[in-house]
């Protein structure tokens, strides 16, 4: 047997169990890994409370991201070993057993090798850094020195956003809370306040912007957007309509589309992830905060609180 964190119903925080299951069985094709640490993020709370729909276990463990350490491999596994130190950022959603557990059985398509880097920020920087990645190196088509407005750059994706984005040679305008300032200066960015007005310091239509506050109205990025130019949004206003100069839009051949992670295709997780492997000797990680397991739930509610600005990891050995 094993402890693990889990829940049996959808619902509030307190659906939460942390007690005893049994250690999983592996396929051919899956490892069984000792967890380390488990991430935990937004999405996950979405999960257990039901407000993001997918199929569940009759004893869902909650969480998608973990490191830790393989003890067993499948017969037909053939990409790690035991002993290797890995990571995974898709398990808990679609059917997929979570991760927050002593033990858990991944599949060997989805565990990435460890780079050579502080285990703990690595596991803190991979969920809005992959989210960064597939954003950047997938769905924007932009070519160097164009340029990038990313609303909300003082948030954990933001800061990875503006780090993706400087590797691939774009230039980089982020609004955020002068509190914040210096430390995305640092990062590469030139930073306006995200105050009314905003779009006054603008000295021209950038090529692309990412909305990670869902606080700016459709129609005012809109006309900061340069012909041909990309929206992509990864936050929900407030206010679930939006209306938009129709015409104008079509006429500059403009573009709108979202982003939600936890439907990104396998192929495009994994193109991400080793793009991440790649850059891991520049990429900053965020600030984490760790938690022990008998502190799960407290984990949940704790980042849905706009006040937390940690990463939270829960840790299992």
């Amino acid at each position: 047997m094993m402890k693990a964190a889990y829940f049996t119903h959808p619902g509030g925080v307190n659906q939460i169990q942390v007690g005893q299951l049994p250690v999983p069985a592996i396929g051919p094709t899956d490892v069984l890994v000792k967890i380390q640490e488990a991430a935990v993020d937004r999405v996950d709370a979405y999960v257990r409370s039901g407000t993001f729909q997918t199929p569940l276990k009759p004893q869902q463990v909650i969480g998608r991201d973990a490191r830790g350490t393989v003890v067993k491999v499948g017969t037909e596994v053939h990409a790690f070993h035991v002993g290797d130190h890995v990571w995974t950022n898709s398990m808990g959603y679609g059917g997929r057993q979570g991760i927050t557990a002593q033990f858990v059985a991944i599949p060997e398509t989805r565990l990435f090798p460890m780079p050579a880097v502080d285990p703990s920020s690595w596991l803190a920087l991979v969920h809005p850094g992959a989210t960064a990645a597939i954003i950047v190196t997938q769905l924007l088509k932009l070519k160097p020195d164009q340029t990038l407005l990313i609303e909300g750059g003082g948030g954990h994706v933001g800061r990875l956003l503006i780090q993706c984005a400087k590797i691939a040679g774009l230039h980089v305008i982020a609004t955020a809370n002068p509190r914040d300032f210096s430390t995305l200066t640092v990062l590469g960015a030139k930073v306006i306040d995200y105050a009314a007005g905003w779009e006054q310091h603008l000295s021209q239509p950038v090529d692309a912007i990412i909305d990670t506050s869902g606080r700016v109205p459709l129609q005012l990025n809109l006309d900061q957007l340069a012909v041909g130019g990309c929206i992509i949004l990864i936050a929900a206003s407030q206010n679930s309509e939006a209306t938009f100069n129709l015409p104008n839009f079509y006429m500059a051949e403009q573009q709108l589309r979202g982003f939600v992670i936890s439907h990104a295709s396998l192929a495009s997780l994994t193109q991400a992830g080793e793009w991440l492997i790649a850059h891991a000797d520049v990429l900053k990680a965020p600030e984490f905060e760790r938690l022990p397991l008998s502190r799960a739930a407290s984990a949940h509610e704790m980042v849905m609180d706009p006040q937390v600005k940690a990463r939270l990891l829960i840790t299992l050995q």
